[in-house]
């Protein structure tokens, strides 16, 4: 799909803890950090090969990696400021 990134130790934590359908779908996210829930459930299940994406993502959603805001799925608010924070 894509190249590997290293990401900040932090993120790579959270990476080693996750399945690998759940490491996929936490990983889609830290590369399109908003994205509609439309788009990201037919990205998932057809560019990704997530089989169930909602399931996958109510999971992250549960252990605080992902959040639901109005019509999108963002990465969690702490996982975007380190992000931001490792880029400036």
């Amino acid at each position: 799909m894509y190249a590997r990134r290293k990401y900040p130790e932090e993120i790579e934590k959270v990476r080693r803890v996750l399945n690998a359908e759940e490491r996929k779908v936490f990983d889609y996210f830290l590369q399109h950090i908003s994205v509609g829930e439309i788009i990201a459930l037919r990205e998932l299940k057809l560019r990704y090969g997530i089989e169930d994406p909602l399931s996958v993502i109510v999971k992250l959603i549960d252990k605080g990696y992902i959040e639901r805001g109005e019509g999108c799925y963002n990465l969690a608010r702490k996982y975007r400021e380190i992000l931001w924070s490792k880029t400036r």
